[in-house]
């Protein structure tokens, strides 16, 4: 949408995860990962420009190299990664355990022959939270795994069984982000931030209690596996499984929280891009109901896109969320 329609536009639409920004120390040893061993392709490289650089709070003796990557024929849930000089960096979930808050816990993606890319993942030296496993969820019978790799970035990958998967006709390998997971501090904090202040919609809510000894995705220890309250939720602006979020709370673990860390130049998963139809007018809607923007509404080129409009929020686990106006 232009800026002069979307001036005039009555309520700002918000749709689903654009972009999920890695921070890397070494953006040609990613690239080359996630082109190989995902399957992605290149959608653009370049360097981050000054005003970018400005928003993520960064001088001029920061430079940062970028490139996109994305499922071949998908227009989202693409990943943009990010490699910063000149500044000092920590890596912003180091060591974190899937009980840990703060920072954003994975990205998920839907898989052909998981057990395949499993052993590709391993050989190019990740991790497994755990090993795959197959449960019932519901409906749907699943296998899944969550494997760790540079930057402590965790990836969950989940394969269907049944019922048929519906809406991913570009799946070859691995498919675009639809899902990404933090772990929240307090689920009712954290639902009240995305549904009563962003306007997201629940997607999905799951108290699990029946819960049972023994293996399980998360890694949590197999003796106390059956103890452990797990309140799920997942959101979407629009009300989807595509391009949506996912927070939970672990009760009954503590651990570290990394909310402080989780900012630019930080490495590891960085944030989140939303587009918005006007960026100005939500970037209002949501500070009458209480939201404080972490910047105001900038105007910027990020490419491929061309010149927007993006403003930047935080969640209260510390997440760096970008609203942008594409042209």
């Amino acid at each position: 949408m232009s800026s002069s329609s979307s001036s005039t536009s009555i309520f700002p639409v918000v749709s689903g995860l654009r972009e999920v920004i890695f921070s890397v120390r070494d953006l040609a040893k990613a690239s080359a990962f996630y082109q190989e061993v995902v399957g992605y392709g290149v959608l653009y490289e370049g360097d981050c420009s000054a005003e970018q650089l400005s928003v993520w709070g960064l001088g001029p003796e920061t430079s940062g190299r970028e490139t996109l990557l994305g499922n071949p024929g998908d227009e989202e849930g693409f990943i943009r990664l990010v490699q910063f000089d000149g500044v000092e960096q920590v890596v912003i979930r180091s060591s974190g355990q899937s009980w840990d808050p703060g920072g954003i816990f994975d990205i998920n993606m839907r898989a052909k022959n998981l057990k395949g890319v499993f052993e590709d993942f391993q050989k190019a030296g990740w991790n497994g939270v755990s090993d795959p496993l197959r449960y019932q969820f519901g409906k749907f019978d699943v296998s899944e795994v969550l494997m760790k790799g540079p930057e402590d970035i965790v990836i969950a990958m989940m394969e269907r069984h049944a019922p048929t998967l519906e809406g991913y006709p570009n799946l070859k390998r691995l498919s675009h982000v639809f899902n990404s997971s933090h772990i929240s501090k307090d689920v009712e904090t954290t639902l009240d931030f995305f549904v009563n202040k962003l306007g997201f919609k629940v997607y999905m809510h799951a108290n699990s209690t029946d819960r049972k000894a023994g293996p399980n995705v998360l890694g949590f220890p197999h003796n106390v596996n059956a103890q452990i309250e797990l309140p799920v939720y997942i959101v979407h602006p629009e009300g989807t499984n595509f391009g949506s979020l996912e927070f939970l709370q672990v009760k009954g673990l503590e651990g570290t929280d990394f909310s402080e860390r989780a900012i630019p130049p930080n490495l590891g998963i960085l944030m989140y891009r939303f587009p918005v139809s006007d960026a100005i007018a939500y970037a209002q809607l949501i500070e009458q109901r209480g939201v404080n923007l972490h910047t105001s509404v900038k105007e910027l080129v990020i490419n491929p896109y061309g010149t927007v409009k993006v403003f930047v929020v935080k969640s209260p686990e510390g997440i760096w969320i970008e609203f942008i106006e594409l042209p």
